[in-house]
């Protein structure tokens, strides 16, 4: 019976190294005719294909559909996300953001102090 198993163990692992050298020469190939296409492409490529590229990455002349935005128009979203965050801060003053205010400390948007930082009174703060 040990004969057997060790028959149907010996065969699995010549299946899998069949099934690893296969995919090994499936992938060269594969690697070797992309290669050669991108070396074609690269090679036909001008700089006035890639300013263009970059052009239109930016700008989004052909007109980019809202799923994937230009670069100026993500900027564009996020200066106005911005604006309505600091207006929204500044309409609630400094008062309702403290922690003396706060109901519940679970609440709190702020971390915890920890016992080194209360006794030293020194914290970490990194600029932007």
């Amino acid at each position: 019976m040990a004969k057997t198993s060790s028959k149907k163990t010996d065969a699995k692992t010549a299946q899998k190294k069949l099934n690893l050298k296969m995919r090994g020469i499936i992938n060269d190939a594969y690697a070797f005719v992309r290669g050669r296409e991108f070396t074609k492409k690269l090679a036909n490529t001008t700089y006035e294909q890639l300013v263009d590229e970059a052009i239109e990455h930016i700008e989004g002349t052909s007109g980019k559909v809202p799923l994937r935005p230009t670069l100026l128009t993500r900027i564009e979203t996020i200066k106005t996300e911005i604006k309505t965050a600091v207006e929204t801060v500044s309409k609630k003053g400094t008062s309702y953001w403290s922690l003396d205010n706060q109901e519940d400390p679970k609440d709190s948007v702020n971390t915890p102090v920890t016992e080194t930082e209360s006794t030293t009174g020194s914290t970490t703060t990194e600029t932007v």
